[in-house]
């Protein structure tokens, strides 16, 4: 491993023996083949030829030539009517024909966020609840409406950020007659996410084949891996997020030598899977309203972790471009990339024009492309540390160029731009792939993973580790109390009983249950009813807690 202090940056200019001149996508995604670039050549063949005999938006939407839309949005429910009812957002155009369903989302419960994946014009969103919970939507179960329209002027970067729809009575459309819930949408709803997000990394969902999918015919990636954030479980606020970007024609499970090692009572890891053929600009796009934004993922003051593969390395930096330095947006605090293409990718003027399928990423990762040139038009925001991980073992037997991880030249890794933001730059003697499986890089990682501070104390953490209670609650308590008690139980019986420090953001939740103020949530009413149903667990924490520096306990009002 090489440590070289940001204070004296390495020249890129490097020996000429290196990486092969072959096809960029080769290089970048080692498990594809030229019969699979032909066999979806042929597919974009056959959907061009289907858009001039029989049009429409839902085939419009796989054609790589042709501009979509990532559209975000959330269902707003006043009165939480339909809080744990079966939902879904269906996106309906009249363009070549009446109410054709471009797109569908599915979720459990309203106030959550969807995405949808459109062509340019005029959609009709509508939002559907599974009223008489027969598991089917039907034309009279419609609860809100509202339209949109996409079109280049309106959305350059291709990304449609926080479109609400307010929900209410049903109503009768002539829309749709019919939409069944899958099985698959049954068994895979999380309390805060959409329905889906939570996999293991085992999951089909991130076998190659689906990576592959994502790369050439994004429209069809989306159909099978709908949400482009997942996670391994439901979420828990106390751990410092850590978000994984996976490169081209890669998944989640390229970091499973990482997560497998990860200290989950202090992380909780995230995914951006992502459709790895698409449009740069606006993969980046897209991770800045999901993640940085805070408007979809809030975290307040809870810092973020970013850690890049490859091409994912330039996609988050560029979506650290789109800060705006405003309240509520989240921080990364650090930022690591690993091997990545921080200046172009030298094969992709091969990909760009001469061949029979163009893939935008591979536009993009141009050397010479307008992403690459204006990648660094902005320093990083001063509470990012972005620490420059690069490879340089290259295993070919018969090396020409330049030197290289074996696909990405270190010119490209050691951008000078990219040096000269980085807090440090470390090498590792390995090649692109199986770096990420390498101890002492992991070390390296966590490591620098360990300076950052979350907002809990460490003996906060120590009691959050230790379990949450186990207790047969009854139907009556809302899923996100029972997974609240489930979880962090023994913390907030030692919080409201003042055994513990508080956070600020925590004073009205301990003012209710102490009896201070009015209760305001159902978590705050459900979590009083608790300690009056459990005296004798209550009891059980309080006596067995013990800490070095205890504070002066005080009896609820």
């Amino acid at each position: 491993m090489l440590n070289v202090n940001s204070k004296h940056k390495i020249t890129t200019r490097l020996s000429l023996i290196g990486v092969r001149s072959i096809g960029l996508i080769v290089l970048l995604s080692t498990q594809l083949s030229a019969c699979t670039y032909l066999k979806y050549s042929s597919v974009q063949a056959k959907y061009a030829r289907i858009q001039s005999t029989d049009p429409s938006q839902k085939n419009l939407k796989h054609m790589l030539d042709r501009d979509t839309f990532f559209v975000i949005g959330q269902t707003v429910d006043a009165d939480g009517a339909y809080a744990n009812v079966a939902t879904a957002v269906a996106a309906f155009s009249d363009r070549f024909t009446p109410n054709e369903r471009v797109d569908t989302m599915f979720a459990h419960g309203t106030g959550r966020h969807f995405g949808l994946n459109l062509p340019a014009g005029q959609f009709v969103l509508q939002v559907y609840a599974d009223v008489n919970g027969d598991a089917t939507f039907d034309s009279a179960e419609v609860v809100g409406e509202t339209v949109i329209e996409l079109s280049l002027a309106r959305y350059p970067d291709l990304v449609v950020g926080q479109v609400e729809i307010d929900v209410g009575e049903p109503r009768t459309s002539n829309r749709m007659d019919r939409l069944p819930i899958l099985e698959s949408e049954k068994s895979q709803q999380s309390l805060y996410f959409p329905s889906g997000t939570i996999r293991q990394l085992a999951d089909p969902v991130f076998d190659s084949n689906m990576s592959t999918l994502g790369m050439y015919d994004p429209a069809s990636f989306f159909e099978h891996a709908p949400t482009m954030f997942y996670a391994l479980e439901e979420d828990e606020v106390h751990k410092i997020p850590v978000v994984f970007v996976h490169g081209i024609g890669g998944s989640a499970r390229s970091f499973k030598p990482i997560v497998d090692r990860l200290d989950r009572d202090r992380y909780r890891p995230w995914f951006f899977y992502y459709p790895s053929g698409g449009d740069l600009h606006q993969l980046a796009g897209f991770f800045y309203s999901l993640f940085l934004s805070g408007e979809v993922i809030p975290l307040d003051d809870m810092p973020m972790i970013v850690v890049a593969h490859s091409m994912g390395g330039i996609v988050v930096r560029e979506a650290l471009n789109s800060y705006q330095d405003k309240r509520g947006e989240n921080r990364v605090e650090l930022f690591v990339s690993i091997a990545s293409p921080l200046g172009g990718h030298p094969s992709a003027p091969s990909g760009d024009g001469g061949g029979a399928l163009v893939l935008p990423a591979w536009r993009d990762l141009n050397p010479n492309s307008q992403f690459i040139r204006e990648l660094y038009r902005k320093p990083l925001p001063s509470f990012v540390n972005h620490q420059l991980f690069y490879a340089y073992r290259n295993s070919e037997t018969l090396k020409y160029g330049e030197n290289s991880d074996g696909v990405v030249p270190l010119s490209s890794q050691l951008r000078p731009e990219a040096q000269q933001q980085a807090s440090q730059m470390f090498g590792f003697d390995n090649g692109h792939v199986d770096i990420l499986s390498d101890e002492r890089m992991i070390s390296r990682l966590f490591d620098e993973m360990d300076k950052v501070d979350g907002l809990f104390s460490a003996e906060s953490m120590a009691v959050l580790a230790d379990g949450g209670l186990d207790v047969p609650l009854a139907d009556t308590y809302s899923p996100d109390t029972q997974h609240l008690i489930g979880y962090a139980g023994k913390y907030l019986v030692l919080l409201v009983h003042d055994r513990i420090a508080p956070l600020l953001q925590q004073q009205d939740f301990i003012q209710a249950v102490q009896g201070k103020v009015t209760p305001t949530t159902h978590v705050q009413r459900e979590f009083i009813r608790f300690l009056a149903e459990y005296p004798e667990i209550v009891d059980q924490v309080l006596q067995s807690h013990a800490t070095s520096n205890p504070i002066e306990p005080r009896t609820l009002d």
